[in-house]
């Protein structure tokens, strides 16, 4: 797999140069994907904070053309976001790194 993840790194000094707790970003590994939560604080409405931390994964991941899903969890039986997940294939996810890695951005 992968030896050091410097785009986990990257996402949580961002997050944490823009005054944003690191621990907002949780990365599992599942099977074949690398999964990002960002939980929602608020009870009605999504806080600023989640928009911010998923802002800087697009910056970071899109102009590397690395393909990615994205996907919304709300509450049962409401209108309130829980959370929202970004999901990587791990060969995607390898790739990144290594263009980190090589400095390929």
């Amino acid at each position: 797999m992968i030896k050091t993840d410097y785009y986990q790194n990257l996402l949580k000094r961002i997050c944490k140069r823009n005054n944003i707790s690191p621990r907002r970003v949780r990365f599992e590994n599942i099977e074949d994907l690398v999964v990002i939560h960002v939980k929602n604080h608020l009870k009605e409405g999504v806080d600023l904070e989640s928009f911010k931390i998923l802002n800087f994964i697009l910056q970071t991941v899109i102009p590397l053309g690395i393909k990615f899903n994205q996907q919304l969890y709300l509450y049962p039986g409401g209108n309130r976001l829980d959370r929202v997940v970004i999901t990587f294939e791990k060969d995607d996810y390898v790739l990144l790194n290594k263009k980190l890695d090589e400095g390929d951005v």
